[in-house]
């Protein structure tokens, strides 16, 4: 499997997907997208598994973006621009109806389309060693498939700056503009990942799973929608048998044991 472009590992419940390319520092293209595609429907669709981790190989990228490579034109992509869609689209989308939610373990840098990718991830957790960028303006580009994603986590005037300059954030400045949840040393990197996918293991399969489910079907609503698809799901997460289970073990003072139903 050491040849494959995605390899996906399932071990104590956990499902780790890693891009695997660090020669070229893990990019985007679409067999690689195809196959990160195959790695999360089979996570997503496997009921031992309660959390994803997103990674890449090596220690130097996280992602480094789209594999870019001039066409016949000399412009940077190949491609039938008269179809619509594009090849990051599905996964961006199945990133955000997975049914785990997906730790994003930045073990290195994270450019253009790995800036989108760490986005897409529910939480972060990144090197301090790593920065993340969006560069495409240097080459006369602009990170248009990766900005729906980016603009759900970053403040609005953050991230026009770093569109606009294309230059480098360090790992601290993307915790202080909320674009990862922690950063830590890289000997420190695993801890920390693994510290959130036991916690993650041990809480209502079906709360999670549901509750990732309205958070994101929340988005775009306005308030008065929200109000109204939250006061329908709460009556729905209450009759799984895990609310249930949850407050017996609450009652009785003991540890609950989850069906995930």
């Amino acid at each position: 499997m050491s040849d494959s472009l995605v390899l996906l590992d399932t071990k104590d419940r956990v499902a780790t997907i890693t891009i695997n390319n660090a020669e070229k520092r893990n990019p985007l293209n679409v067999p690689t997208v195809e196959a990160l595609i195959n790695a999360l429907q089979a996570a997503d669709a496997d009921d031992e598994v309660l959390v994803i981790v997103l990674t890449g190989a090596g220690d130097r990228a996280f992602c480094a973006g789209g594999d870019l490579k001039a066409g016949a034109d000399g412009s940077p992509f190949t491609g039938d621009i008269s179809q619509p869609g594009h090849f990051v689209i599905g996964l961006f989308s199945l990133m955000e109806k997975c049914n785990k939610p997906i730790i994003g373990r930045i073990n290195g840098h994270a450019m253009g389309g790995g800036a989108g990718l760490a986005c897409a991830c529910d939480i972060a957790v990144m090197v301090n060693t790593a920065k993340i960028a969006t560069p495409e303006v240097k080459i006369g580009l602009f990170p248009m498939m990766i900005m729906p994603q980016m603009m759900k986590v970053i403040p609005r005037r953050r991230l026009l700056e770093m569109y606009i300059t294309g230059e480098p954030w360090t790992a601290e400045q993307a915790l202080e503009y909320g674009i990862v949840n922690y950063v830590t040393e890289p000997g420190a990197l695993d801890e920390k990942v693994n510290e959130l996918t036991s916690l993650i293991t041990t809480r209502s399969p079906s709360a999670v799973r549901l509750g990732k489910y309205s958070y994101h079907a929340m988005q775009d609503m306005t308030i008065e929608q929200q109000f109204r698809f939250a006061e329908t799901m709460l009556p729905r997460i209450a009759m799984t048998q895990d609310a249930r289970e949850g407050f017996s073990a609450f009652v009785e003072k003991r540890v609950p044991h989850w069906t995930g139903r």
